[in-house]
């Protein structure tokens, strides 16, 4: 891993604990084991680091969920819960509970400042999309429809991922996922 690279990792592991507005540079030059000419051979600003984690956590995103579980495929229903299940599964091997990387970017940065609102409303969009394709497959919603079921599935994955995060108790966000598959997901037995 290069520089750069380091810098990056350092700065998304410590925004995703401390938030961005509390990870100072010198924490992040700390984590990477880098000097500052090197950060500032790579990035301008705080907020350029800032951007770029944005962008390093959309992409993991876009590549895990967006384009490998919620890609359309034979069986939507199977990739509904393959999505709440990734939700969870990035939760459940944890020691204390941090919230959602994006969810957490959302909340923190969207009024700081426009090009990071802009960054995580695309981002936002992009999901609810995603989501709301899924499920045009395997309901009788409309797209429109849709989009609004997808809007509230999010609000509830993620109402349930600031639940674990203030009470530490992993159970609260299995609820949640248990409630949105037997909401959605057909049992056949």
């Amino acid at each position: 891993m290069g520089t750069k690279e380091k810098i990056i990792s350092a700065a998304r592991n410590l925004i995703y604990k401390k938030g961005y507005n509390n990870t100072s540079i010198r924490d992040i030059l700390a984590a990477a084991d880098a000097g500052k000419g090197q950060l500032y051979y790579y990035f301008d600003s705080k907020k350029s680091i800032g951007i770029e984690v944005i962008r390093e956590n959309v992409k993991s995103w876009q590549n895990e969920l967006f384009d490998d579980i919620l890609a359309p495929s034979l069986n939507p229903q199977h990739d509904f819960e393959a999505m709440l299940d990734w939700v969870y599964s990035f939760h459940k091997d944890q020691n204390r509970y941090y919230g959602c990387p994006m969810g957490n970017l959302i909340v923190e940065l969207s009024l700081e400042d426009e090009d990071f609102r802009d960054l995580l409303n695309d981002f936002m969009n992009e999901w609810i999309i995603s989501l709301a394709k899924n499920l045009l497959s395997f309901s009788s919603l409309s797209f429109e429809e849709s989009q609004i079921e997808a809007r509230s599935i999010i609000a509830q994955i993620q109402g349930g991922i600031v639940l674990l995060k203030v009470t530490q108790d992993l159970s609260v966000l299995d609820e949640t996922i248990k409630s949105l598959k037997k909401r959605y997901l057909v049992v056949t037995n």
